[in-house]
């Protein structure tokens, strides 16, 4: 047998086979004879049918079978004689099979890529200040304040108004046509929200509770539906019902609806906490962010399209993950699978490599978890999910797999805090920060 390498690139190869023609023969009898012990084919007995009858009955499957004991013969076996591990299943393109002429086929396939760290020293990075959002417990408390509100009906006859909830049934109509989706009963609409089409909840506004109405507009350029970009819309509009959002006031009575809270400046300060640890953590992500994108950059290589296609995968999955439990959709945020993957195929691409780079820099310097680490992160998470510690002890001692990441993980941010020990660190305020990512603003 004869294999031709070629190198593509740095991590694809394509692999040309060729088997020779006795070799070929050789598989055309084997499989034929197996084949005509099971046939069966009137007029014959079970395994007596002519060879000749057989061949002509049983061509194409054959050709099938022999195509593929060559192929698994070969193909594995090169592999594993030449330590070569591919990342995914290989591309095969196949001459058609003759029975007495060598067989030829080619497998291109994807390898592991080369993964050195050069450089991890002296990386230049910029970290963000933490300061304190004056606001931010204020923009909090408005939040959970409106969670808690409840919508009421308008008693008095007074027309709609920005910040009312309209209870509305419509019809749309383009080209004097009914609007396929352009339809709704009972739909609850706030007005000021800019939540519809540009123009149609200012026309709402004035209306009063039984009135009907034609609302004529455009769909503005650029809309996500490509057809109707631009185009002329009318909507037949009803308006049933106006609401209006009551808030509770801002006391102790409202504090204790959200825990063990006695009085409004203990709800104010347990939220200033909050905000304080979340931030904090935003702008530790950010940073460790930041050295993986340095280290990356100082120690760039190619990847496999396969090993990102998985990272875009997962992280696709994750993301409707999160949409489905805010009842949202990739739709509904203007995606969908194929943009969604466009778009975030870089950041895919980055996180698989600064992956590949912790882990070979934990392997250059000797980095490992110790039991304490890993009964440290044991405990905060026990803490911060508030499960019992046993249990979560249990679960990842017990699983190999959910030691391995956790294990992993750990390791990693282990490289980080060395990486960062060694790196040139600006601060900056955040306001500076986005003024140096994005000059023209």
């Amino acid at each position: 047998m004869q294999v031709n390498v070629e190198q593509l690139s740095s991590v694809k190869k394509k692999l040309s086979f060729e088997i020779p023609a006795e070799r070929v023969t050789a598989e055309v009898d084997k499989v034929f004879s197996d084949i005509r012990k099971r046939a069966v084919i009137p007029g014959f007995r079970k395994g007596k049918a002519p060879q000749g009858l057989i061949r002509k009955t049983y061509q194409d499957q054959v050709e099938g079978d022999v195509v593929k004991n060559l192929f698994n013969d070969t193909y594995f076996k090169y592999l594993q004689d030449n330590s070569i591990h591919p990342v995914a299943h290989p591309v095969i393109d196949t001459e058609t099979l003759v029975d007495g002429s060598p067989f030829k086929y080619t497998a291109t396939i994807e390898v592991y890529p080369e993964v050195a760290v050069n450089e991890y020293e002296g990386l230049e990075v910029t970290r963000e200040k933490y300061s304190v959002d004056a606001k931010g417990v204020d923009t909090r408390i408005q939040q959970m304040r409106d969670n808690l509100s409840q919508l009421k009906p308008v008693e008095d006859e007074r027309p709609a108004q920005s910040g009312d909830f309209a209870i509305i049934d419509f019809e749309g109509f383009v080209d004097g046509k009914h609007l396929e989706g352009g339809d709704a009963t009972d739909h609850q609409l706030e007005l000021g929200s800019s939540s519809f089409i540009p123009g149609f909840e200012e026309q709402v506004a004035g209306m009063k509770v039984g009135e009907q109405k034609r609302i004529s507009l455009s769909f503005p350029e650029g809309y996500q539906s490509a057809e109707l970009s631009g185009k002329p819309v009318e909507f037949d509009v009803t308006l049933k019902e106006i609401k209006v959002k009551e808030v509770p006031e801002l006391d102790d009575t409202f504090a204790m609806e959200f825990g063990d809270f006695k009085t409004l400046a203990e709800l104010k300060a347990k939220v200033a906490e909050t905000l304080e640890k979340q931030e904090k953590e935003r702008i530790e992500r950010e940073f460790k962010d930041s050295l993986i994108k340095s280290l990356v950059e100082k120690n760039d290589f190619e990847l496999p399209d396969a090993m990102v296609d998985r990272q875009l995968s997962s992280m696709l999955e994750n993301t409707k993950q999160r949409l489905q439990y805010q009842n949202l959709s990739l739709e509904m945020m203007g995606l969908d699978e194929k943009r969604y993957k466009e778009q975030f195929r870089a950041v895919a691409e980055n996180q698989v490599k600064g992956a590949l780079l912790l882990h070979e820099l934990a392997e250059k310097t000797g980095v490992e978890v110790a039991e304490s680490d890993f009964e440290a992160r044991l405990r905060k998470i026990s803490e911060e999910s508030g499960q019992d510690y046993e249990r979560i002890s249990k679960y990842y001692r017990q699983s190999a797999d959910a030691k391995g990441s956790l294990d992993e993980q750990i390791r990693e941010e282990k490289v980080l805090d060395l990486i960062a020990s060694k790196a040139k660190i600006t601060e900056l305020d955040k306001k500076e920060i986005q003024k140096s990512s994005n000059p023209a603003a």
